[in-house]
């Protein structure tokens, strides 16, 4: 198996940059909130403000995440030919496209794209797009869709950018003329650990939307609220209505914290069993949004006492 490196781009070391100074960005703003939260939860300043920055925090350490795995995707990324088929490898994820199914090599396409598109070309072209007479486009590519080496196989096509060009496709049609000797399946094999058939059911993805959505708005509200807040707040009543325990204001949290919590766990169960039985982890997910309501109407009930 003779394999090739993509050519060199710029766009990788782009995109750790980025990953850097989002992480440096999130450090920032976790320490600064640190020091404001130093002192017993009951005297934490919690306002809209702080709410505003935690989210900010936790929004640039899932960007920085994003971005290290696209640089240590493109980092990774080879290609491959044998008798039988090519193969286009990412950390640990790879496409193969079985050599008979090849029907030519082009240099270059036109291709619609949206914010999607320009998201998915951090590090790397990575993503499908659609040319002008319906092809789909599996890119994994350094350089523009324009300057790739594009595959057509069946009714897909592949973008690719080996660092030789020229010697590629002489090899590629020199392993296309031998014939192949073992069938493939055609198709793109994600690696295990990244769970990308759950991530991608667009009903776990609004499940898991609206859950977070309905969180961070029971967070937000609370801390929007928490200083006009009284010290003290009843927790719990007695079977006449009236208050039998008194707690701290900061003890409204718990609700929230609590459904979240709840949510991460059905969301890991999800993860684990979503190959074996897709329709039990929607089921899972779909119990974390219920959580967060029966959670926020607590949470009223409480403020409401």
């Amino acid at each position: 198996m003779q394999r090739w490196r993509p050519i060199a781009t710029a766009r990788i070391w782009l995109g750790l940059l980025l990953a850097v100074v989002s992480a440096a960005g999130a450090g920032w703003l976790l320490l600064s909130m640190s020091a404001a939260l130093s002192g017993p939860p009951e005297q934490w300043p919690i306002d809209g403000w702080l709410f505003g920055q935690a989210v900010l925090a936790l929004g640039l350490l899932a960007l920085a995440g994003f971005l290290m795995y696209r640089t240590a995707a493109a980092l990774t990324l080879r290609y491959s030919l044998d008798r039988n088929g090519l193969y286009i490898q990412w950390l640990g994820s790879r496409a193969v496209i079985p050599l008979t199914l090849i029907d030519r090599v082009e240099q270059g396409a036109l291709a619609f794209g949206d914010w999607r598109t320009a998201l998915a070309s951090i590090g790397y072209y990575h993503g499908r797009v659609q040319t002008h007479d319906g092809i789909v486009i599996h890119r994994f590519t350094t350089r523009p869709l324009a300057e790739a080496l594009v595959i057509y196989a069946g009714n897909a096509a592949y973008a690719i950018s080996p660092i030789d060009q020229a010697g590629f496709v002489q090899e590629l049609e020199q392993r296309r003329r031998l014939g192949a000797i073992q069938t493939l399946a055609p198709g793109i094999e994600v690696a295990r650990f990244l769970v990308y058939d759950f991530w991608a059911d667009p009903v776990i993805r609004r499940l898991l939307l609206v859950t977070l959505i309905l969180n961070l708005v029971l967070f937000g509200a609370i801390a929007a609220i928490y200083p006009s807040l009284p010290f003290q707040i009843e927790w719990r009543g007695d079977q006449i209505g009236a208050a039998a325990e008194l707690a701290p204001r900061i003890r409204i949290f718990f609700l929230p914290v609590a459904a979240a919590l709840t949510a991460l766990f059905n969301l890991i169960g999800g993860l684990i069993i979503y190959r074996r039985s897709p329709l039990a982890a929607r089921l899972w997910q779909g119990f974390s949004l219920g959580v967060q309501l029966f959670f926020a109407i607590a949470t009223v009930a409480v403020l409401r006492a």
